[in-house]
């Protein structure tokens, strides 16, 4: 009846599964580094029964990074975040872009760069080490560096260029043809306490705009004819959907029952009211935006360029 705003599969699964009911989700938990990683793969079964999935078939993996933006965390976090990060994008990585492997890849970073919490994707692009024009112009210079093949674009938004996302992406796949999209966005979340602390890589694509309510044209390997991996991190919550959350955390506090009417009339409230439409992101956004980027972009940066070190891409990055 009443929607929570949620762009995690993890929290998707939260909100619907049945305990001891099956529903067609493979889920794994482990730990690696200090950072649980949750591994859900949907099958054609569970995305048919969406409110338990909610989302098309496929793996979702959920990296549970906790704030490594805050400037009291632990030193070398970051780096064990971007090592995790890196690892679990090769294996959603096509076969032919694998270690040893060769295929261009094109990141294309989602959303506005002018608002803060939707700026993630273009900060990725200016972070990534983008060589295919090394191996256009010079290939045995790329072969002797060790360089993965990688391109970037940031297509903006509707409102910037008049011009679809997808349809941006879709045109500059057909021209260089890549073997991958790798595409990032920002995401909402349920809870506070997801924000900026959660990864999410999947292999079915993604919608540009989703985490804002403004879903646009899918990007996935039907809509670009090659596959597509997502990576996002979640920077704003629904309104309704916190004091929702909230709400229900006193009520189970204070013993109330959740049906009591004088609740569903303020539920159906907030969810169907005027707060679905504003967005609560922290007070941080503009440190927590910078240092999501910078992490996924070290995480994309290792798993493409494999052959590097993480001192070499940052030597390269810095001299471009």
């Amino acid at each position: 009846m009443y929607q929570k705003r949620t762009d995690l599969a993890l929290e998707t699964r939260e909100l619907h599964a049945k305990p001891g009911k099956p529903d067609g989700i493979e889920s794994e938990e482990r730990e690696e580094n200090g950072i649980r990683i949750t591994t859900m793969r949907v099958s054609p079964d569970g995305a048919a029964n969406g409110k338990a999935a909610g989302k098309p078939a496929g793996t979702y993996v959920t990296l549970d990074i906790g704030p490594v933006w805050d400037p009291g965390a632990q030193r070398g976090s970051m780096d064990a975040a971007a090592s995790v990060l890196a690892e679990e994008l090769r294996k959603l990585l096509p076969k032919e872009i694998s270690p040893g492997g060769r295929g261009c890849v094109l990141v294309a970073g989602l959303g506005n760069d002018r608002i803060t919490p939707d700026s993630i994707g273009p900060r990725v692009v200016s972070g990534v080490l983008v060589t295919r024009h090394i191996r256009v112009l010079d290939q045995s210079l790329f072969e002797s560096a060790g360089f993965g093949e990688l391109a970037a674009i940031a297509p903006g938004v509707l409102g910037q260029t008049g011009v679809e996302s997808a349809e941006i992406i879709r045109s500059v796949a057909e021209r260089i043809r890549p073997s991958c999209v790798i595409a990032i966005d920002a995401l909402a979340s349920r809870r506070l306490s997801r924000l900026a602390s959660t990864v999410q890589l999947s292999d079915t694509g993604i919608c540009p705009g989703s985490g804002v309510s403004n879903t646009r044209t899918a990007l996935s390997k039907e809509t670009l004819g090659v596959p597509v991996i997502s990576i996002g991190i979640p920077t704003v919550v629904d309104a309704g959907t916190l004091a929702y959350d909230l709400l229900e955390e006193l009520a189970e506090k204070e013993g109330y029952p959740a049906d009591l009417p004088v609740f569903d009339k303020v539920v159906e409230k907030l969810l169907d009211g005027a707060g679905k439409d504003f967005f609560i992101t922290p007070r941080d956004s503009d440190t927590i935006a910078s240092a999501a980027a910078g992490l996924i972009a070290a995480g994309i940066n290792l798993a493409l360029h494999d052959r590097l070190t993480p001192e070499e891409i940052k030597e390269y990055l810095s001299s471009t």
